[in-house]
């Protein structure tokens, strides 16, 4: 049964498993963090404006060793730079000058890792006394339409209460590497972080299927979208290995603007009598996700690769791809396997490369 799992700005069409380990993301204020399967951690200072311009990011693995990246990411347009100051303008961490920031894969999103210029400390001191980090664009001579916005506000509220869960996640509360609560405890206090779970691939695979599908194995397919989705179609045939193809029907009844849903279903050489639809577990529990059983064998917005054997999904939270959540499944020869999960309840201007992983695997 296909259970749909819903989030503020999203549904995430999955099958639930039995969990091998816990992943789990939370709301402080005005930030939001999260942790995968193997203890990395990501939290997010977001813009106080609802659409997003600019956001702060701050990543740690797992390791106990591992150490503190801080990035700044901001809309700016070429030839625009900009400045970052807390509200005190007694706090350090943040550059002195005008920033211009590296391009992205979003040209006008601009990024500033801000541990290569200060230490980790310094800026985790500041933002633990901070209200807000306030971000100021100035325009090149002769642009002939003004930035906007011309100033964006990260604020601070929720900071310490997300990078202190991140602690606790970490399991390094009270270790002298811990972000908020530091002790005296050193950083071999910590458990090891967990190993990921490893997949092997399946080859590439060649072979053609008939080049007429049975009208059997066409109804099947096709019922995958429910019976009153008169509009869905075999769309596309892809070789698995060992006489198996990956059949893919539109149900556009289901579907919506940007958001495009597909029935998968696997079968022998197109025989009717061995079909059966794609599941998609994931393998762990995701923190408080509620279930709505709805539908089965539904991805959103699927691509598949065949060099690699990797389904790509992307379930959109609004158009522009700035929310929702994405997912890689590897096949392993038996199954499409969960290789990689990533969530982002928050429409702020987020890019996709930023959003934080819930789950993660080894690909061999």
């Amino acid at each position: 049964m296909k259970r749909i799992f819903v989030l503020p700005v999203l549904a995430v069409l999955v099958v639930t498993a039995a969990p091998a380990s816990a992943a789990d993301f939370k709301d402080f204020r005005d930030w939001h963090a999260a942790c995968d399967n193997l203890r990395n951690c990501t939290a997010f200072g977001l813009d106080s404006v609802v659409t997003g311009s600019t956001y702060l990011r701050i990543e740690r693995g797992g390791a106990p060793d591992a150490p503190v990246k801080i990035s700044l990411v901001v809309w700016a347009e070429d030839g625009v730079t900009f400045t970052a100051r807390f509200n005190d303008a007694s706090l350090a961490g943040l550059p002195d000058n005008a920033l211009t920031g590296a391009k992205s894969e979003d040209d006008s999103m601009r990024r500033v890792v801000l541990t290569d210029i200060v230490s980790a400390d310094t800026l985790i001191a500041s933002i633990r006394k901070a209200e807000k980090i306030v971000i100021t664009r100035k325009d090149p001579p002769g642009k002939k339409e003004p930035t906007d916005p011309p100033v964006s506000d990260i604020s601070m509220s929720g900071a310490v209460a997300s990078l202190l869960w991140v602690d606790e996640q970490q399991k390094r509360l009270d270790t002298v590497t811990a972000l908020i609560r530091k002790g005296n405890k050193p950083a071999s206090a910590m458990p090891p972080q967990p190993k990921p779970t490893v997949i092997v691939a399946a080859r590439p695979a060649a072979g053609k299927p008939p080049a007429k599908p049975v009208p059997a194995l066409i109804a099947k397919g096709r019922a995958l979208c429910g019976e009153e989705d008169e509009g869905s179609k075999l769309e596309d045939t892809w070789p698995l290995g060992g006489n198996q193809f990956l059949y893919t029907f539109t149900c556009p009844d289901s579907s919506g603007a940007y958001n495009y849903h597909y029935g998968l279903l696997i079968a022998t050489a197109g025989n009717p009598a061995t079909a059966r639809p794609v599941k998609f577990g994931w393998p762990l529990k995701v923190g408080d996700l509620q279930e709505d059983p709805s539908r089965d064998a539904i991805s959103t917005n699927p691509v598949f690769d065949p060099k690699t054997m990797t389904l790509s999904t992307f379930s959109k939270g609004r158009g522009i791809g700035d929310c929702g959540a994405s997912e890689e499944w590897i096949w392993d020869g038996k199954a499409f396997r969960l290789a990689l999960l990533k969530i982002m309840p928050h429409c702020k201007g987020i890019l996709l490369d930023d959003w934080p992983v819930l789950y993660r695997a080894e690909r061999k």
